[in-house]
């Protein structure tokens, strides 16, 4: 194929680069001002531009085990939808949630024949687990013991790192199957991803804060005889709960902190902290576009752990986007169903939102149309960063030869509404509800073939994918 008259994204470019690409096998084969050749198929590119296909990564695709919430068919389609054409999924919201060999192959069956686009695996380091917890898993776990437990995961780590990108830990957690790690438990893992090769991923937030914190404000609401407010719920997770998590994290990895990437930042202070201690760090379109008055108007919606903060953290987390602080951008998408995002109780409802779909048209309308991004940083957000911190930038991450050809095409002068309802994925409740950004993602390509066309059905976004389930590749580390 012989994609004519692009303005691309190139690697290192302030400016699009009006180009011809040519594909061959899924590959980019080459880049010049003018291709042409005999009997190959054209796509006439005029009035689009074109980016690296986004790298979402962190996803929360719920299979199996909790796939009311989502799907890795329905996840993918938001996914394509929103220009993004590789996710890598965690390994918390699954049952068994991936923590030994055993369980990510057990997923692997299920998942494996249902993405349209290509993803990778983080690999889970829970707490210890109890014995009952484990024998209800839907597979054995034989490398995963209580008995002699931090050997045993230190095992499953090996186990696990030729297939998973990375590995994911807590500091607090309200999934009872997988849990919260203490520090001593932290620190072993710490040392033992840098050893693998591999980052370790933390919710850093502070248990010894958050739970007194939560207990004194739904008490105070009591006494008060008022239901909970949201901002009860900011309070009781509020900046002083990263800020202390992410402090004794990068203590706790001193001489490894090349190995620690904190996960969702939502306060700026915390996010520098990281970053001076030689870690690295993300943050979520939701936490530069709101903040805590929001919940106002938005309610569950904008429900997240950690939530939203004060409203001047937002442009904090700018400032700290623009100076290349923050390594990329990560949609944590994570929805539920209605009836689990409106419980009755700020307490009970469910904490996530479907984000895969909004985060590269956020990026692109609200970053890079609007200025407070570059060209080069935008692509580096959006694909190439997490491309080189996950291993997978030998094939992934950025348009040159020998690369995939993942592609974006976005027309500049359309804008784009959004509706929960047309989203794609199961989740439906979104913050961004009604926000029009600036560019329309019409075509999304992943290794040449197009699996999102809204050129001629944009009214009916499921028959834009153009793929069946099962498209998308599995993806390990040093991926080529």
């Amino acid at each position: 194929m012989i994609i004519k008259n692009c303005h691309v994204a190139l690697p290192n470019q302030e400016q699009l680069q009006k180009k011809d690409i040519h594909i061959t096998n899924g590959k980019i084969k080459s880049i010049a001002d003018s291709i042409d050749v005999s009997d190959e198929p054209v796509l006439d590119a005029s009035g689009y531009e074109v980016f690296p296909g986004g790298i979402d990564p962190h996803v929360h695709f719920d299979e199996p085990g909790f796939t009311h919430r989502e799907d890795f068919y329905h996840g993918s389609m938001a996914a394509a939808r929103g220009g993004i054409t590789t996710v890598i999924d965690m390994p918390c919201t699954s049952i068994p949630p991936v923590i030994s060999k055993e369980a990510l192959l057990y997923k692997l069956s299920h998942i494996q024949s249902q993405s349209v686009i290509d993803f990778a695996l983080f690999g889970g380091v829970s707490g210890v687990l109890p014995e009952s917890i484990l024998a209800s898993f839907p597979c054995s776990l034989n490398s995963v013991t209580t008995a002699h437990h931090d050997d045993s995961m230190l095992e499953a780590m090996e186990a696990l790192a030729a297939y998973v990108v990375g590995f994911k830990c807590y500091f607090i957690s309200g999934m009872e199957t997988f849990t919260a790690v203490d520090h001593a438990r932290f620190r072993k893992a710490v040392v033992k991803a840098a050893e693998l090769k591999r980052p370790l991923l933390l919710h850093a937030e502070d248990s010894l804060f958050i739970v007194p914190a939560t207990q004194y404000w739904k008490a105070r609401a009591q006494a008060e005889n008022r239901p909970a407010q949201w901002d009860d719920y900011v309070n009781a997770r509020c900046e002083l709960a990263e800020l202390s998590a992410i402090a004794s994290a990068c203590a706790l990895a001193w001489g490894y902190t090349h190995a620690l990437h904190i996960v969702h930042v939502g306060t700026a202070e915390a996010a520098e902290i990281a970053a001076n201690a030689g870690a690295t760090a993300e943050t979520c379109p939701h936490y530069l576009a709101f903040s805590r008055e929001d919940f106002a108007a938005h309610g569950a919606a904008l429900k997240t752990a950690p939530p939203v903060k004060a409203l001047g953290q937002t442009e904090k987390l700018w400032r700290l986007v623009s100076h290349d602080v923050l390594a990329f951008i990560a949609s944590d998408h994570a929805p539920a169903p209605l009836e689990e995002k409106h419980t009755g109780s700020i307490w009970t409802d469910y904490g996530g939102i479907p984000g895969t779909g909004t985060l590269f048209p956020y990026l692109y309308s609200e970053g890079y149309q609007s200025g407070r991004i570059s060209l080069k940083q935008f692509t580096a957000l959006t694909s190439g960063n997490a491309a080189r911190r996950y291993g997978l930038d030998s094939g992934k991450g950025s348009i040159e030869p020998g690369k995939d050809a993942d592609l974006v095409f976005i027309h500049p002068q359309k804008k784009y509404t959004v509706r929960g309802e047309n989203l794609l994925s199961k989740g439906t409740l979104t913050p961004f509800e009604g926000k029009t950004f600036d560019g329309f993602i019409e075509l999304t390509m992943v290794r040449g073939t197009i699996v999102w066309d809204a050129r001629s059905h944009s009214e009916h976004p499921q028959q834009c994918i153009t793929v069946k389930p099962g498209y998308g590749k599995y993806l390990q580390w040093g991926y080529a």
